[in-house]
């Protein structure tokens, strides 16, 4: 079967790797499926769906409109290899043949590195199934993965975005909102928060196999954590929506994730305390 993707570009810092399943909104409230930072993008810009056999991307009411082929434009068909442009954010559209398979993670995980590797690199097909099975490798790791049914696999690959982004930038920041969880593939990211005293409490390094943003989806509350980028790094995005319909469904899955919540909350309380009792004691000899 035929599947579609959005790739686009963040100031060059961040590529992303967006897959097209239904009529998607872009724009920078948080409401939009594809939410943009640059302030040049209206806060309901654009829509892409599918009619009449191809996408379309359409304006909606936006401030700077879209560029479609150096010109502007209020609605327009996109075929594969197309690509337009919102504020400073050039999408492109592409299209990857999904083979049926008995393990659609692997599949997704392979439709996703030829995608990055096509655009990196004419990397081989043998050198793309490597960084596949690696992916893969990675994910089959993950502790709310282990009792999933293949289904369920099936649906959060289906649903999974891409991102690779470079050294030194910040994935969540602290008090910010948002609910997604977060899959390290490959690279090293730096989590932090602030201790009593407004300073930078450094409270872990994760590299591939581990993942984070589950305090948020579990409590409601903004993110209460920092996460920095230490090199180059791939991770996949889960969205709230499609973790609450597996959780709905699993009910394993929403204990291991409130145990990391639990776990992660109790230690990130002892390093503060111990950030305090570290302070009192130096002005305190």
């Amino acid at each position: 079967m035929k599947r579609y993707y959005l790739i686009f570009e963040i100031e060059s810092q961040q590529k992303t790797i967006y897959p097209l399943l239904e009529a998607t909104t872009i724009g920078r409230d948080t409401s939009n499926a594809i939410v943009l930072s640059d302030a040049t993008a209206s806060r309901k810009h654009a829509r892409m769906r599918f009619w009449q056999g191809s996408w379309m991307v359409e304006d909606l009411g936006s401030a700077n409109g879209i560029i479609f082929n150096g010109e502007g434009v209020e609605k327009t068909s996109i075929k594969p290899g197309d690509s337009f442009k919102i504020g400073e954010t050039t999408f492109s559209l592409v299209e990857r043949e999904i083979a049926e398979s008995k393990d659609p993670l692997r599949t997704t995980m392979f439709a996703l590195s030829t995608i990055n590797e096509g655009v990196e690199s004419q990397a081989t097909e043998e050198e793309t199934e490597r960084g596949s099975e690696k992916l893969t490798d990675s994910i089959s790791k993950i502790p709310f993965f282990v009792p999933l049914t293949d289904t369920e696999r099936g649906y959060l690959a289906e649903n999974a975005v891409m991102h690779i982004i470079n050294a030194g930038e910040t994935v969540i920041r602290q008090g910010e909102q948002g609910r997604s969880i977060y899959i390290i593939l490959d690279g090293k990211l730096k989590v932090s928060t602030t201790d009593h005293a407004g300073n930078d409490l450094e409270l872990a390094t994760l590299g591939g196999g581990h993942f984070f943003g589950e305090m948020s989806l579990v409590s409601g509350k903004p993110r209460s954590t920092s996460v920095v980028t230490l090199e180059s790094s791939v991770l996949i995005e889960l969205s709230y929506a499609s973790m609450v319909k597996i959780i709905k469904q699993n009910a394993s899955v929403k204990n291991v994730l409130v145990g990391y919540y639990k776990a992660r909350k109790i230690d990130t309380q002892e390093k503060r305390a111990r950030t305090i009792k570290t302070e009192f004691v130096k002005h305190h000899p």
